[in-house]
């Protein structure tokens, strides 16, 4: 069984020091963790506490536990990567650009469609909460933390206005993303004011009920923040990448 490494002084989650663990591949798949005692000792933590950190990683799919057999690292094909959590877990440990990726191809999947079912059956009042999100982002200007919660709010209020179930529950994953763009997106000068265009172009075509122009707005708003990343990574140094994970992207 792979050593513990010891725990990093400014985390004192034991929930998400076993995560990073697991993320990381130093407790591969298949693993079988240690006893609740040894973990207890290692954190210098209670038992109870290390039941309840064991549960969050069950319910987020890193592990599983087997009578007799003891708890285990399970497949990452069974992690629940739309979980926020995990999602900012792994953007802080796997490689940045081919994270990033894998997000903006999920968000290129989900957004545009969104905003065609938007733009067919939105209700006015759907509508109107989109562009009140718009006109606090028009407000913010070119400052960054001003931009960001109307911005989250912009693109989860699009998911809501289709009225799908699934779709509106997809909104904190498209969250949790834009939370990841942030920390790139915020390396951009004018990043915020360069995308409001864009944003109104979606907006615009929502409103005139053009569901294929609302689709065609979203990608070339996707295709934005894709090269807002790419220069921002370009410029990345490892090690040197702000962990904001406050709000959201200000290009996307």
């Amino acid at each position: 069984m792979s050593s513990i490494s010891p725990p990093r002084p400014s985390q004192n989650h034991v929930a998400c020091e076993i995560a990073r663990l697991i993320v990381t591949g130093a407790w591969p798949e298949g693993q079988i963790l240690p006893r609740e005692i040894e973990l207890a000792a290692h954190f210098d933590v209670s038992r109870t506490s290390i039941r309840e950190s064991l549960s969050i990683l069950k319910a987020k799919g890193l592990i599983a536990a087997k009578q007799k057999a003891g708890t285990h690292v399970r497949e990452r094909a069974d992690w629940n990567m739309l979980d926020a959590e995990l999602l900012e877990w792994t953007w802080t440990l796997r490689p940045a650009a081919e994270f990033a990726r894998q997000l903006l191809q999920v968000r290129r999947i989900i957004e545009p469609e969104a905003c065609a079912i938007c733009a067919a059956r939105g209700t006015d009042a759907d509508l109107a909460r989109i562009e009140r999100a718009y006109r606090e982002m028009e407000a913010a200007g070119s400052d960054a933390r001003a931009y960001t919660e109307p911005d989250l709010r912009f693109h989860r209020a699009i998911l809501t206005a289709t009225a799908n179930d699934f779709l509106v529950a997809f909104g904190a994953t498209v969250q949790a993303a834009l939370r990841v763009s942030f920390a790139l997106s915020t390396r951009n000068p004018g990043a915020p004011r360069k995308s409001l265009p864009y944003h109104r172009a979606v907006l615009d075509a929502i409103w005139a009920r053009h569901p294929e122009q609302a689709r065609a707005a979203m990608h070339r708003l996707m295709d934005l923040t894709e090269r807002n990343i790419t220069t921002a990574l370009a410029r990345r140094k490892d090690g040197d990448m702000p962990r904001y994970m406050l709000g959201a992207d200000n290009a996307g």
